[in-house]
């Protein structure tokens, strides 16, 4: 018994291990400070905590098991309660959670400006808990160093076939603007492998959290603040894939209002709008619309049209041209295409309608 304890997982040198790391941040400031060597406190910590998960069952309250690692974290000196912005030789709370029968673990180890942070899965094996999925950052080149802070870990039920889906959110999580790259990445877990489904990078606002999402076992749907391209006001984005075996294909919805998808059609590539297009031929407004300065607003209000129970008019005024009038079909709950643009207001668009001004909620209305 003394034998076990003295090589079990331990918290000891961890502190010195990340200080004499971070005192090279100038030598690696391309990566924040960090070097292959974070790898190796990463996996001291991650021992740790199991160590810790062999003593409970299937029952443990996740709550209460991370309050305990907690105490043992702040005994130990490896948490930072006066940090700003540098966080070099300190973690952060390991967080611990459920999702789908499955027991999700997150630390978080401090670089310059924000935290590195890992997730961990673990399955009961019917007497303990075992690693079964894992996802890290451990490349730490200018390139490929992509520290993030993750958001959630969501895990389906067991499929037929006995597989599950695992969809991790994430952003950027060194400093910046208000604007960061939010990550939508899922893979599928089976007896013998893990296999990567989709890995997607938008441009959204940094609140909190700065990324939401649905996992279902044929689906995923997130949503989050993008920049309002025209206006500078943000909007709400969504986005949507079916998952059929190990491959992710967009789907509507991309919005939620005829103004934001305006917005998001005027912002894409035409390779993409054009599937939100009831015409090729709208492909020249969309070449003389796109632009890379955001400069423009929505002059007017969105109208509803009479010659069509699903037909919408939305404005917009770029900047030093004339006012542009888009007509939208929005097919209900919150799809919608491109039907025509002009620089003329089309005349049954006249109606106001509360309807073209709401945020609905994504997660209640796609079924």
């Amino acid at each position: 018994m003394l034998a076990q304890a003295a090589s079990a997982p331990s918290l000891a040198g961890l502190q010195t291990m990340l200080k004499q790391i971070g005192s090279g941040l100038s030598a690696h400031k391309e990566t924040h400070g960090a070097t292959p060597e974070l790898t190796a406190a990463k996996h001291q910590l991650r021992d740790w905590v199991e160590a810790r998960l062999a003593g409970v069952d299937l029952g443990v309250d996740p709550r209460a098991f991370a309050a305990t690692l907690h105490g043992e974290l702040r005994a130990a000196g490896l948490l930072c309660d006066d940090c700003e912005s540098d966080n070099w030789g300190y973690v952060d709370d390991v967080r611990v959670e459920r999702a789908g029968g499955m027991l999700v673990v997150i630390t978080a180890f401090g670089i310059e400006c924000g935290y590195d942070e890992s997730a961990y899965l673990y399955a009961w094996t019917g007497q303990q808990w075992r690693r079964v999925w894992d996802h890290e950052r451990t490349t730490y080149t200018l390139k490929d160093y992509l520290p993030e802070s993750i958001h959630d870990v969501q895990v389906t039920t067991p499929d037929t076939d006995g597989s599950r889906l695992i969809m991790l959110l994430g952003s950027q999580t060194v400093c910046g603007g208000a604007f960061k790259n939010l990550y939508t990445r899922a893979w599928r877990l089976s007896a013998n492998q893990i296999t990567p489904v989709l890995d997607a990078t938008v441009f959204g606002n940094d609140g909190y959290p700065p990324i939401d999402g649905r996992l279902r076992r044929d689906e995923v749907l997130v949503k989050y603040t993008a920049g309002g391209r025209l206006d500078g006001d943000p909007h709400t984005a969504v986005r949507r894939w079916r998952i059929t075996g190990n491959t992710a294909t967009p789907i509507d919805p991309i919005a939620v209002r005829p103004l934001d998808f305006v917005l998001e059609w005027i912002a894409a590539p035409w390779d993409e709008s054009r599937a939100h297009s009831e015409s090729a031929a709208l492909q020249s407004a969309h070449a003389q619309l796109s632009r890379t300065d955001d400069a423009g607003d929505f002059p007017d209000a969105t109208l509803k049209c009479t010659s069509g129970d699903d037909l919408w008019q939305v404005t917009t005024k770029l900047f030093e041209g004339q006012k542009m009038y888009y007509r939208v079909r929005w097919t209900m709950p919150i799809t919608f295409s491109m039907v025509a643009v002009s620089n003329m207001p089309f005349a049954d668009c006249t109606l106001k309608d509360e309807r073209g001004d709401a945020y609905p909620n994504v997660f209640n209305v796609v079924r």
